[in-house]
């Protein structure tokens, strides 16, 4: 379904997960650099299908204004995640030089509920979670599950001794300031990637 350079991105981009490693600043340089290519990549897609969608105005009407809309709240939360990672300075994370919970306060309460600014992400995240599925007419698989396991916001989530909690609670499983500040990276990861997963298909139909 994908051409090879889509499958080659995607392959760079999710491989990125497959070590979730806290603890050193290669991980977090490599997350930036898979971020960095990826933007890369959108761009250079987004250029194409314009150029596309202007030769062939009737065929990619519709199909452009979803994809207008998707980059739309896409690039939104993904300016808030990038916003917030400013505010808090990662180099300062890095170093250790903030207070342990610093971080934590920006988008938890006491109590473990969100503040004002995490209760801004959370929005950003189910304004993206409401396009991808109005996006996706065909109704494909691949993202509908992707967008039903990185961006459903009220869906059933567990830790590992089967205890239900909430969409944050897994997302920022570990709530350190670096923790929190590569989570983040990983959420703004999972945006682009969904753009990616969505070029894709749009460009084999």
């Amino acid at each position: 379904m994908f051409d090879k350079l889509s499958l080659f991105i995607l392959f760079i981009v999710v491989g990125g997960y497959g070590q979730h490693d806290f603890s050193t600043y290669n991980a977090h340089k490599s997350l930036l650099k898979s971020i960095k290519v990826s933007d890369e990549v959108i761009e250079g897609r987004t250029a194409f299908f314009e150029k596309q969608a202007e030769e062939k105005p009737l065929m990619f009407q519709k199909t452009r204004v979803r994809i207008g809309e998707l980059n739309r709240l896409a690039n939104n939360l993904s300016k808030f995640i990038v916003n917030t990672q400013k505010e808090v300075n990662t180099e300062r994370v890095i170093y250790d030089l903030l207070d342990d919970d610093f971080y934590r306060k920006i988008l938890f309460k006491h109590n473990g509920s969100l503040t004002k600014e995490g209760k801004k992400l959370k929005i950003k995240i189910d304004s993206l979670y409401d396009i991808s599925i109005r996006v996706n007419v065909h109704r494909l698989s691949q993202l509908e599950n992707f967008s039903e396991d990185h961006f459903k916001t009220n869906g059933e989530y567990y830790d590992h001794d089967g205890n239900q909690i909430s969409f944050f609670d897994q997302l920022f499983y570990d709530k350190t300031n670096y923790g929190i500040m590569m989570s983040m990276n990983y959420l703004l990861l999972d945006v682009k990637t969904f753009q990616l997963l969505y070029y894709g298909t749009v460009m084999s139909y």
